[in-house]
């Protein structure tokens, strides 16, 4: 088989017209748009008006199977003459989406299959296992994760949790507040022992570094909670300022 081109996704077997449809939608969802374009081992058979000088398309609703591209249309399309390179701008996620798609297009399923199978065990189903793995990659994507984390931290209604975005300065800020005043050891201990787990107060580590961002007034604008740390000429003890 000839080296395909980088516009190729995947090659589909033609079932019906219902399943092709189902799989084109799957996919466009992933690429933006895409083109069929119809194979058949015999042309002769199944194109009308038959030329030698036509490049003589099968169309895919009569072809015995079909390969899926890029539309020409599609922003993502590499056009080698202008060598440009694929840019995937439509897509949120990594390119293991490309083996998704891929695999799916292989084995010939679609959503109407899925319903098909709907009765049937959903770790043997083929279909929901492709499926899945599509969700378990958006799930693990380093950029859906940073969304969601983001996405968390802004909305304010939302109590931070171990683990988001600002929870570590929540805390921190939190635990000052409560008492009104509080000394570095104070707050270190708090950082070493509460929030990171250790058994007591260690040396080192990265509280210094949270403390530097806590104690300027610049870092309060983004805050979702504008607090900062101010530290009192008089006792040398920190407590909360509002931007």
């Amino acid at each position: 088989m000839a080296t395909r081109t980088p516009n190729y996704i995947a090659t589909i077997p033609m079932k019906n017209e219902e399943q092709v449809l189902e799989v084109k939608k799957v996919l466009e969802q992933i690429f933006g748009w895409v083109t069929l374009r119809g194979r058949h081992t015999d042309r002769k058979s199944v194109v009308t008006n038959w030329r030698k000088t036509a490049q003589n398309d099968v169309s895919w609703k009569v072809a015995q199977y079909i390969d899926i591209y890029l539309h020409s249309a599609n922003p993502n399309r590499q056009r080698i003459w202008k060598k440009q390179g694929m840019q995937r701008n439509n897509l949120e996620f990594n390119n293991t989406n490309v083996t998704v798609a891929r695999i799916l297009g292989n084995m010939g399923y679609g959503l109407a299959d899925g319903v098909k199978h709907q009765q049937q065990s959903k770790q043997s189903d083929p279909f929901k296992a492709v499926i899945n793995l599509h969700h378990q990659t958006i799930m693990n994507d380093p950029k859906y994760k940073r969304k969601e984390m983001k996405r968390k931290y802004q909305n304010k209604s939302y109590k931070l949790q171990p683990g988001d975005w600002g929870y570590i300065t929540q805390s921190l800020l939190d635990f000052t507040e409560k008492y009104g005043k509080v000394t570095f050891t104070e707050l270190k201990e708090y950082y070493d022992v509460i929030l990171r787990g250790n058994s007591n107060m260690i040396n080192g580590g990265s509280f210094t570094h949270h403390l530097q961002a806590l104690t300027r007034l610049i870092n309060a604008q983004n805050r979702r909670c504008r607090r900062y740390l101010v530290k009192d000429s008089n006792d040398g003890k920190y407590l909360i300022g509002k931007y």
